[in-house]
């Protein structure tokens, strides 16, 4: 054993105290200062520490010890095992067992040597006797001999063959409970990593997007030119698809299980399908692609459908062909209404094709799959990661519908889309304004605890259209000292964000409800208002002391219904 720079000079050598060790340092290395040691464990270790240059050990202890060394500074390397004399003196009369034992490995020994031995040691020449002589001279005692043994022979294998296979199964079942351990303490590593790295992704695309939405709400309130109100609306379009996209993506329950929701209500399909033209059209802003839409002028009746889900698909598919679609290309989208035969439901039928860059046929097979793309330069030249397709023959699916596609190289793709949608005479809901237009807030006094600027400005502007008084804390550190500082009653309520520096929102909501000397504390409104949006950061605003929960970007209906919940 030697670190693995050895540089092949032993000037010290670990050894132990056994006559058999002393003799082989001796021989293969003369002259070598002895570093006693008590195991040869011990000896190992001081070679690895630098305490000894070399130590020689049994080949298995070698190959175990470089194998358990997570430094990988050992080696080792394989000698003869060199053959030494040894003499030793034998009392009969004091060592009985030992002698015992002599006794039977000389009688173990070939004939020819016990004789050698014999006449070099003693004056005494070794009985000739050999094995049929003692069999002819006890006929008897060898029967029984042979019976008993070969009964003991009998026994031990069977016993054996009971035992190994015992022996198997208990190791083939303890191996793969090990195996199921450590697979699912891997499975729990990665999902827990997996969650983690979903909630702070869902936090830092939400805050920005609570940032873009919030604004231009309250820029759509300042009467805008007719120009920049378009502007606007197809912004907030864009957000809301934005953070429709974030909610399904970045929501882990919903991905692991499968059910993300589908949630048929009264639509007006012509109107889905002019929001997912108009997000296309911001997409082909300074390409030369030409956009041909062939929709029926036909009247299409209110129907259940999920605007979400169906504007997702389209959106999908039209966002890749503008994608893989050269400047200079077409892009055509075709919308039909089908009547089924009567029975309540209509077919709509959309037609994408595009003179793209097209697939290959064995690959229009695989389109529809997780992450699959056909070429390895296709990440880098047109950004993605092949989600887009299996999302949406997954929302094709839950809807009832079908899809297809046909595609050739060079050429351009074609998908097809069938989704078949209930005829309900419930009128969809045109302009949903909202009613927390129509409440009248004024008086109400809010502790705002918000770290980021633009997102304490939005939501202050905001509430503060409602006539609430805002008052903000700039993290939870400092609400819970605006809090203690001001009388009992001056607050009405307190929207708390989580991710805050100094203090968190849920440290500062158990610190506000832990006041004894401030009784209101424990029964003060504390709403969670925060980009941290799964089901458990849901739970942990409760189990912290809040009273509701609501996720950014914010919905200004649901703040002030939930703020009305408790104020009022």
């Amino acid at each position: 054993m030697t670190l693995r720079d050895f540089d092949g000079k032993i000037d010290v050598v670990a050894t132990i105290d056994q006559t058999a060790s002393n003799s082989i340092e001796d021989a293969m290395a003369p002259g070598a200062e002895k570093l006693m040691c008590s195991t040869r464990q011990e000896m190992m270790e001081a070679v690895r520490k630098g305490k000894a240059d070399a130590a020689f050990v049994y080949y298995y202890m070698a190959q175990a010890f470089v194998n358990s060394d997570t430094t990988g500074t050992m080696a080792y390397t394989l000698l003869e095992q060199p053959t030494f004399t040894y003499r030793m003196v034998i009392s009969s009369t004091k060592n009985h067992a030992l002698a015992g034992i002599l006794t039977k490995a000389m009688y173990a020994m070939p004939q020819n040597l016990v004789e050698d031995l014999a006449a070099q040691y003693t004056t005494y020449k070794a009985t000739e006797l050999t094995v049929v002589d003692w069999i002819r001279l006890h006929p008897v005692v060898t029967v029984l001999v042979l019976l008993i043994f070969g009964w003991l022979l009998t026994a031990m294998a069977v016993t054996m063959v009971h035992l190994s296979a015992r022996k198997k199964a208990q190791k083939a079942a303890q191996e793969k409970a090990e195996e199921m351990a450590e697979l699912a303490e891997h499975a729990q590593a990665a999902n827990k990593a997996k969650t983690a790295f979903l909630s702070h992704m869902s936090h830092d695309m939400r805050t920005p997007m609570n940032a873009i939405i919030g604004f231009t709400g309250i820029a759509m309130k300042n009467d805008p030119s007719d120009e920049v109100k378009n502007c606007l609306e197809k912004i907030d379009e864009s957000s809301e698809y934005l953070l429709s996209l974030i909610n399904d993506v970045l929501d882990l329950t919903h991905i692991e299980s499968g059910k993300v929701k589908y949630n048929p209500v009264p639509a007006d399909v012509k109107n889905i399908t002019d929001s997912a033209l108009d997000i296309i059209k911001g997409f082909l802003t300074n390409r030369d692609i030409n956009f041909k839409i062939q929709c029926e002028d036909a009247k299409i009746p209110n129907v259940l459908a999920d605007p979400a889900r169906l504007r997702d698909v389209l959106v999908n598919i039209l966002s890749n062909a503008v994608k893989f679609t050269p400047d200079g290309g077409t892009i055509t989208f075709e919308a039909r209404c089908q009547e089924k035969g009567g029975d309540g439901y209509i077919n709509m039928r959309y037609r994408i094709s595009d003179t793209g860059i097209g697939m290959s046929e064995e690959f229009t097979k695989e389109v529809f799959e997780e992450f699959a793309q056909e070429d390895s330069d296709v990440r880098t030249q047109y950004h993605g990661v092949g989600l887009g397709m299996a999302i949406v023959k997954k929302y094709v699916d839950m809807m009832g519908g079908t899809i297809s596609v046909q595609s050739k190289k060079h050429e351009g793709t074609t998908f097809t889309v069938d989704i078949p949608l209930e005829i309900t005479d419930k009128e969809w809901n045109k302009s949903d304004t909202g009613f927390s237009e129509k409440v009248d807030l004024t008086g109400v006094n809010v502790l705002l605890a918000e770290d980021n600027e633009l997102n304490a400005e939005i939501a202050a502007v905001q509430l503060e259209e409602f006539g609430m008084n805002v008052e903000r804390a700039v993290d939870g550190k400092n609400a819970v000292e605006i809090f203690r500082n001001h009388p009992k009653g001056t607050f009405d309520v307190i929207l708390m964000d989580v991710m805050m520096p100094e203090m968190n929102g849920y440290e500062a909501t158990k610190a506000i409800r832990a006041m004894n000397d401030r009784p209101d504390g424990k029964n003060i409104p504390i709403i969670a208002m925060t980009a941290n949006s799964f089901a458990e950061d849901v739970q942990a605003s409760l189990d912290a002391g809040m009273n509701a929960h609501l996720s950014k970007p914010i919905v200004m209906d649901e703040v002030i219904k939930t703020i009305l919940r408790y104020v009022r």
